[in-house]
């Protein structure tokens, strides 16, 4: 299992996510890959690549234990096309990283319908990914379990049918 984390290909820096991660990589599932983009990524722990191809994207996103994504719309919904959800870190145009804040309001819809958990800064970025990884692992458990009960199910049939001898 791994963290995959991806900030997108915006010319844009995010240091804010990208430090935030480097910050508690020792503490997430491991390895750590991060898509880093056009901001540097300069730390232990990490494996860095600056951007990949979509193939190589939806590899990541499909194998990761964790995700942790920029809000952008093509990554976030990628995700949650994969049957994940990922902790996302909007882009704030405050601190230069994007001209608007539409990222904020799609993650602010988005973790209403509990499709991803929001983590708006740094620092709530370790209790989001506890959470995130408590329901990824609970969705996991869950579609598990529809496949004990089928074999269950053919136990029980199986012993039925050779009580009918």
């Amino acid at each position: 299992m791994t963290t995959f984390v991806s900030v997108g290909n915006a010319t844009q820096s995010f240091s804010r996510l990208i430090d935030a991660v480097l910050n508690i990589a020792p503490q997430l599932p491991q390895p750590v890959v991060v898509q880093h983009g056009n901001t540097i990524c300069q730390g232990v722990g990490c494996v860095a690549q600056t951007f990949m191809e979509m193939e190589e994207f939806g590899q990541f996103v499909a194998q990761a234990e964790l995700l942790i994504l920029h809000a952008g719309a093509g990554s976030v919904i990628h995700a949650i096309q994969a049957g994940k959800i990922p902790v996302v870190m909007p882009r704030f145009a405050k601190y230069g990283e994007l001209v608007d804040d539409h990222q904020l309001e799609f993650a602010r819809a988005l973790a209403e319908m509990g499709k991803v958990v929001l983590a708006k800064e740094p620092d709530d970025l370790i209790d989001a990914v506890a959470e995130a990884l408590k329901r990824q692992r609970s969705i996991r458990a869950s579609h598990e379990t529809p496949r004990m009960v089928g074999l269950i199910g053919g136990v029980l049939r199986e012993y039925a049918q050779g009580l009918g001898r």
